[in-house]
């Protein structure tokens, strides 16, 4: 038996755009409305704290030259040579989608002569923006995510990391996540990390037959980054390898007891985690994440740390920075959240079009915050009221031939014990914005 044309197309085409939403980490489909809430909650509390700190908010590009990540991340690194989205364009040169915002934001901030090696010149830059990796999706880490960096341009004191860190604090305690962790360390100068490496890879090389073939190539090109694993077995080899602490120079390892020291009297909790290194290669002395147990292994929501040599490596400059990444993924699926706009229903029963329209349109230019729900007008009134019931509204504003005549409104409160109110417009105005729910 042949199967219809409708049967025929969904069981043809349905794997592979499973597949494909799959393989892209949109396993859960659309984002839903309420997803988008959360995330634009987010986004305001971040515009509304980061001019706190003097930082000013840049645009970033999705697209950049692939070589950019291989000098700033390193050709080693998993983001590089795993999980990069990278093509060839017209002119045969190979472009990316961003993995990360900081080596953009510093080759910007450079180009565009944001920053600069003569004379003192501070500044201190935030974006949002979509980042893309290839890497296994998981919960709150997919392929395209949304990433909010702040970078701090100019300053070698100890005093940027303590902002950074009070940004981050300020911002998850008006977000209410409050079961999050700091986690802090310090790793150093290049020379300190250098001889650490050496110092590291003999004690891993001890154990080469408990590796994995991949973990065995990790250790010839970066030990380090052996630290950051999440595989149990490797995870108690390292228990006992050498500390980076036993390699810090002076200067480091008192910057970093200034950092803690500070952050005690701000009384800002914080956790030292002395294998914690970090991933990227640019970073030197601070290094954090800040962490959550709802997360699975991958638990960090938050990171970054100083870098100051990366502005060398990227535009032949020396500018000391520091700066951090959150993923605003990971923080939705932290977040309980639920908005407190009001919600105002419009039901319509005449059939004057021109007249509803002029009443919508007057609704729309109140300067108030709160979302406007319009219920079919092609319905009875009971209809509309049981709509504007299940549109979670606050109060259905009712207009009828008469208050068009009367130039009033009926106003229904749906959420509280009140009775119906007819009232003219301006009344209307205030009832809107001195509602409480």
């Amino acid at each position: 038996m042949f199967a219809s044309k409708g049967e025929f197309f969904f069981t043809q085409m349905q794997p592979p755009y499973d597949a494909v939403r799959e393989q892209r980490g949109l396993k859960n489909g659309p984002i839903s409305s309420e997803v988008c809430k959360k995330f634009l909650h987010i986004e305001n509390i971040i515009h509304r704290i980061s001019p706190l700190f003097n930082v000013q908010q840049i645009r970033l590009p999705a697209l950049e030259s692939i070589d950019l990540f291989k000098r700033s991340i390193g050709e080693t690194s998993d983001i590089v040579t795993k999980e990069m989205y990278s093509f060839e364009d017209r002119n045969n040169d190979v472009l990316c989608m961003i993995p990360e915002g900081t080596a953009s934001c510093v080759r910007l901030a450079l180009e565009n002569n944001l920053i600069y090696d003569r004379g003192s010149k501070k500044q201190r830059l935030y974006y949002i923006a979509p980042m893309f990796r290839h890497e296994r999706p998981q919960k709150g880490r997919y392929r395209q995510f949304t990433q909010f960096g702040a970078e701090f341009f100019g300053n070698s004191s100890y005093t940027d990391d303590i902002d950074i860190l009070l940004l981050t604090t300020k911002i998850f305690e008006k977000l209410d996540l409050l079961d999050i962790e700091l986690t802090i360390n310090t790793i150093g100068s290049d020379v300190d990390r250098k001889k650490y490496s050496q110092e590291l890879a003999t004690y891993l090389n001890s154990h080469s037959d408990e590796l994995s073939d991949t973990q065995r190539n990790t250790l010839r090109k970066n030990p380090m980054r052996l630290l950051d694993s999440k595989d149990p077995k490797l995870k108690s080899i390292i228990i006992s390898a050498p500390l980076i602490s036993d390699f810090l120079n002076k200067e480091s390892q008192a910057n970093f007891d200034s950092i803690k020291e500070r952050l005690e009297r701000l009384k800002i909790p914080y956790i030292h985690d002395p294998k914690l290194v970090r991933g990227l290669d640019y970073y030197n002395d601070l290094v954090f994440e800040w962490k959550s147990n709802k997360l699975g292994s991958q638990d960090a929501v938050c990171a970054g740390g100083r870098y100051d040599n990366l502005s060398k490596t990227i535009g032949n400059k020396i500018v000391p920075s520091v700066g951090f990444a959150m993923g605003l993924d990971r923080i939705v699926e932290l977040m309980e959240y639920e908005s407190n706009a009001l919600i105002i229903g419009l039901a319509v029963i005449t059939n004057s079009n021109d007249e509803s329209y002029e009443i919508l349109n007057s609704l729309r230019n109140i300067d108030y915050t709160y979302n406007l729900i319009q219920m079919d007008n092609d319905k009875s009134l009971s209809k509309q009221i049981k709509q504007a019931d299940k549109s979670n509204c606050d109060i259905l504003i009712i207009v009828g031939n008469d208050e068009i005549s009367n130039n009033t409104f009926t106003v229904k409160y749906l959420k509280c014990d009140r009775k119906d109110q007819n009232i003219p417009f301006e009344q209307l105005i205030d009832l809107i914005t001195g509602y409480k729910k």
